[in-house]
């Protein structure tokens, strides 16, 4: 009986759902009020219009795998008799390393039989070996061309073989405008992070002209497309298919933070190096420091680049430049802040007469100055070489000023910056380390690499054997002894 009971309810579910297909009623198990699929055009649209334009844009993306040289302390240098058991003593030895970024076509020269591709410095730097991986699947050996590290823009070439160039030609990236960009605006990244090939990521631009500490560069793309290692020289495209900037950097240990540089330095990066095989900067010998809302208030102006220090002897000292002059315009564009300066004054060839016009006591003044090679040493930039006193003791010693409190990132506060210490001196043994601030020696606050050095000078004639530093060493304050003999 308990079989049967099961088979009966099996013929009615079947007699039932069979009655449903010719009176059109819903069978028992499904739900008269579930809603039947929806279409959503538009939202269909974007998503294959976000389809064809990777796919128009991803063959244009390469794969570079590099094998680098890099130079590396020797952790056996010091092995009593480890030459007697063939443990090598030099202080360094060079190792190699695997590495992996990313690229992406720019130019075919059927002259010079050469495809070109943009990618980051860091990315070929050092390297031995360079090979690209295309999008058919080619793999073939690339050379450098030219690198800039400023920028961390770097052009490669791979020669014509097996046809490349007509899979080349056919897939080279068109280059956008990075200056029309705007904060909000949707990016795509593409690229091999972590070496898995053509990954795509999608978001915003977050900020735009973004300084990284420890990154050399004019001021960086942000956004928040998902950017890892391997990312490094892949484009990032607008969302008409436009490079607009070169993946370069992420910040270790943060989350949603990526950066590029912006295709337009990229491209005058380029030329530079294809036109000359190097990059040509200019100058003219200020030290630049931001303009914030006290200090714009303080000066009457809005905008601007204040200048801290004029390098004697330089284009700035010669055409006039005071330090607290803030500059507003250079040959009439307006400069807003120091990424404007930067990139007014360093885009032009060395020798280039520029107008620059600065506020000073409320009044605009208009000034010549003709820039010099970025290159090219200023006499405050030769130094002086160092005195006996600071050979003795192996001690360098340089001003608070602000140029240095903003590269290195150092508290407002007064005192002497370490600049430099020689292993086995007197400074060295008193355990001081470059970085260090001396806010006092025997407990007198020092303000200047004068006022350090007098005393120093004058405890030495005393006949001291040692003086007490007071240091400053990140957020922590120690008492230090140094001796003197």
């Amino acid at each position: 009986m308990k079989k049967v009971v099961p088979a009966i309810l099996v013929i009615f579910a079947v007699f039932y759902f069979v009655k449903a297909q010719f009176t059109k009623e819903k069978p028992f198990f499904e739900n008269p009020s579930s809603p039947a699929p929806q279409s959503y055009p538009a939202l269909e649209q974007i998503e294959q219009e976000r389809i064809k334009l990777v796919e128009s844009v991803s063959p244009g993306v390469v794969t570079i795998f590099t094998v680098q040289e890099i130079t590396v302390p020797n952790p056996f240098a010091d092995i009593p008799f480890g030459d007697f058991f063939g443990i090598p003593n030099d202080k360094q030895f060079k190792q190699r390393i695997q590495g992996l970024g990313s690229g992406f076509i720019v130019k075919v020269d059927r002259e010079k039989k050469l495809v070109y591709l943009l990618t980051n410095n860091h990315v070929v730097e050092n390297a031995k070996n360079i090979q690209v991986r295309f999008k058919n699947k080619m793999i073939l050996d690339a050379k450098i061309v030219g690198t800039d590290k400023l920028s961390d823009v770097a052009v490669i070439a791979v020669p014509f073989k097996r046809g490349i160039e007509n899979f080349a030609e056919k897939n080279i990236l068109r280059l956008g405008d990075s200056d029309k960009l705007k904060v909000g605006s949707t990016v795509i990244a593409i690229g091999s992070p972590l070496g898995l090939t053509n990954t795509v990521t999608m978001g915003i631009v977050s900020a735009l002209n973004r300084q990284i500490e420890d990154r050399p560069g004019e001021g960086f793309i942000q956004t928040d497309a998902a950017i890892n290692p391997g990312n490094s020289g892949g484009p990032l495209i607008n969302i008409r298919g436009e490079v607009i900037g070169i993946n370069t950097a992420i910040i270790q240990g943060a989350q949603g933070l990526g950066f590029a540089v912006p295709i337009n330095q990229a491209k005058w990066v380029m030329e530079q190096i294809l036109t000359y095989g190097k990059v040509k900067r200019s100058k003219i010998g200020v030290i630049i420091q931001p303009l914030t809302a006290d200090l714009a208030e303080h000066f009457g102006v809005t905008e601007g680049a204040l200048v801290a220090q004029v390098q004697p002897g330089s284009p700035a000292d010669k055409a006039g430049i005071r330090p607290g002059d803030v500059i507003v315009a250079v040959n009439g564009k307006k400069i807003s802040d120091i990424t404007d300066l930067q990139n007014n004054v360093m885009r032009n060839p060395p020798g280039t007469v520029l107008r620059i016009t600065i506020i000073r006591d409320g009044k605009k003044i208009d000034l010549d100055v003709k820039t010099v090679s970025f290159d090219e040493t200023l006499p405050e930039e030769e130094g002086e070489k160092p005195t006996d006193i600071e050979t003795d003791i192996g001690l360098i010693v340089r001003d608070l000023t602000p140029d240095l409190m903003q590269k290195f990132r150092l508290p407002n506060v007064q005192g002497v910056f370490v600049y430099g210490v020689k292993s086995g001196s007197l400074a060295d043994e008193a355990g001081l380390q470059v970085g260090d601030i001396i806010l006092s020696v025997n407990r007198i606050p020092v303000k200047s690499t004068n006022e350090f050095w007098n005393i120093i000078k004058s405890e030495i004639k005393k006949g001291s054997d040692s003086v007490l530093l007071y240091i400053q060493r990140g957020d922590a304050k120690i008492f230090i002894t140094m001796p003197l003999k």
